[in-house]
């Protein structure tokens, strides 16, 4: 009988601790190793449901720190200097990432493929993390906050990419997602895009509501084809 198991994953950078925490199945052997960094909530129930799910299809799971020293908001309003700052110090997150990845690495038998899939802030860093030459099977995002990259920061990706994207994301709008493209194009990237209409950021969060007139806006439809989606890119790169 399966047993699921969650335990804290520390990792570190220089003086900067990371409180990250890991899910698995105690009784199996896992098909894939998958950081999953989370949107603005870290390590909450939202993120735990992500999780849950990666499990059920075979993976090790490990919930990345976001912020550091294990900090989780507990309101919108501490929100935004949070992420000003993961978006102004854009190489912390890749280094902190980096640093759960090599981590988690250890803790798996070896060539076991590793993932890295990142929500809305968490999509940003994952997807620099490859930018800076990431060593892993592959990159997911999903609602992610889109970025193209930084100045000096090489745009040639080496992993294959999943993009999962609402065409009303008022927080990733078609403009900048029509920038990334070019952006990957142009560095010959191996990135699929999934692009679903009437869909806004935060689509894969129940509690985001429904009123599309705000930013944020739970899409069920989206979501269910974002999860189908991830799953069958996981199993693809299990079975390489």
């Amino acid at each position: 009988m399966s047993e699921v198991t969650a335990t804290r994953f520390d990792y570190a950078v220089g003086e900067q601790r990371y409180a990250g925490l890991r899910f698995a199945d105690s009784s199996a052997t896992p098909t894939a190793a998958i950081v999953l960094l989370p949107d603005w909530r870290g390590q909450g129930p939202l993120a735990r449901e992500h999780a849950s799910y990666l499990v059920e299809l075979g993976c090790a799971v490990v919930i990345a720190d976001l912020y550091g020293d294990g900090f989780m908001p507990d309101s919108p309003a501490q929100v935004g200097p949070m992420v000003q700052r993961l978006i102004e110090h854009r190489l912390e997150g890749v280094k902190s990432l980096s640093s759960c990845v090599a981590r988690l690495r250890t803790e798996v038998p070896p060539h076991t493929p590793l993932i890295c899939l990142g929500y809305s802030a968490g999509g940003m860093i994952a997807l620099d993390y490859a930018r800076c030459e990431g060593d892993v099977a592959g990159i997911i995002l999903c609602s992610a906050l889109l970025k193209t990259a930084a100045p000096g920061m090489q745009t040639r990706i080496k992993p294959p990419v999943l993009i999962l994207q609402g065409t009303q994301d008022q927080v990733s709008p078609m403009e900048t997602i029509s920038a990334v493209i070019a952006e990957m194009d142009q560095a010959n990237n191996d990135v699929r895009f999934e692009l679903y209409t009437q869909t806004h950021h935060a689509f894969d969060n129940p509690q985001a509501g429904g009123d599309p007139r705000e930013r944020l806006v739970y899409s069920p439809t989206s979501a269910k084809r974002a999860k189908r989606a991830i799953a069958n890119f996981v199993s693809e790169l299990a079975r390489s």
